[in-house]
């Protein structure tokens, strides 16, 4: 596979705030033979991206990847709606991104030897209507997540900056206003994991995302209390795998008409893919 040039260093409190905004969003499914070609051809016209800001690994050449855990109520409400309208929908999530580095996988005894990772999770209300998404996002330490989704709030030190409390206390707010409309309490349903490669532009006017290696998984019973990373090598096993790269452009601008060409040279297809439906299914089955 292609490797991208190494991400320059930018400033993400510009485009990664653009681009979590409204904005259109379109999956394809892509298969593996057309992945070198894809990637080769957005080294040349768009820069890759990497997290640089507070806690980020500067290390070169590392891997990076992202766990995403799903959730839902006792009644599966979302994964209904979901499988019932993928292009209109509510999905509650809660990502963590962490880095391998290959070159130290030799001296490791253990998978979370080798990983970096922030000590935190991202927690997210996506919002689709058609291919237009809305996203609330705010970030918590993992063990303020059973508290916060059971009703509760947010614990005197869990922010790392007085600066956050006002993004994180009224995306908690939202949350907890949601989930008593639901009338059932929103529960860690699924795990996905896969490594990511982004491109964006500085602007946020534009984002590519090509994730490889989908695999999904129940949901641990330690989910919240393990110290280490949520690393592939630590979920248990994988209930199934996606085959193709899953490739999302996302973006507030016109669709650029090489990136309609690059797609459709190296054989991306259009789908409403939902990496939530994919792992629910196969993790709690398809009723």
């Amino acid at each position: 596979m292609s490797q991208p040039a190494p991400a320059p260093a930018v400033d993400p409190s510009i485009g990664d705030a653009a681009i979590t905004a409204e904005r259109e969003e379109t999956k394809y499914l892509l298969p593996l033979s057309g992945l070198d070609p894809l990637l080769a051809t957005l080294g040349q016209r768009i820069l890759p991206h990497r997290f640089v800001g507070e806690g980020a690994n500067r290390l070169p050449d590392a891997h990076h990847f992202v766990t995403t855990v799903y959730f839902d109520t006792p009644s599966r409400h979302h994964f209904r709606a979901a499988v019932g309208d993928m292009e209109h929908n509510i999905k509650v999530r809660a990502k963590e991104y962490y880095d391998l580095h290959p070159s130290l996988a030799e001296l490791a005894t253990t998978p979370d030897q080798i990983a970096r990772y922030q000590p935190w999770v991202w927690i997210e209300m996506k919002r689709r209507d058609g291919t237009r998404t809305r996203k609330r996002r705010f970030r918590l330490p993992k063990r303020e997540i059973p508290a916060v989704f059971g009703g509760g709030g947010i614990s005197g030190d869990a922010l790392l900056h007085e600066a956050e409390r006002e993004t994180a206390l009224a995306g908690v707010s939202e949350l907890v206003e949601y989930g008593e409309r639901l009338g059932e309490p929103l529960t860690a349903n699924c795990l996905v994991n896969y490594r990511r490669l982004s491109f964006q532009e500085p602007d946020g006017s534009l984002r590519i995302t090509v994730d490889l290696g989908l695999a999904f998984y129940a949901v641990p019973s330690d989910l919240w209390s393990r110290e280490q990373a949520l690393v592939r090598g630590a979920l248990g096993r994988a209930r199934s795998n996606e085959q193709c790269a899953v490739v999302e452009v996302k973006r507030r601008m016109a669709l650029p008409a090489w990136l309609t060409q690059t797609l459709d040279a190296a054989g991306a297809k259009p789908a409403a893919f939902s990496k939530f439906v994919a792992a629910a299914g196969v993790v709690h089955g398809p009723g």
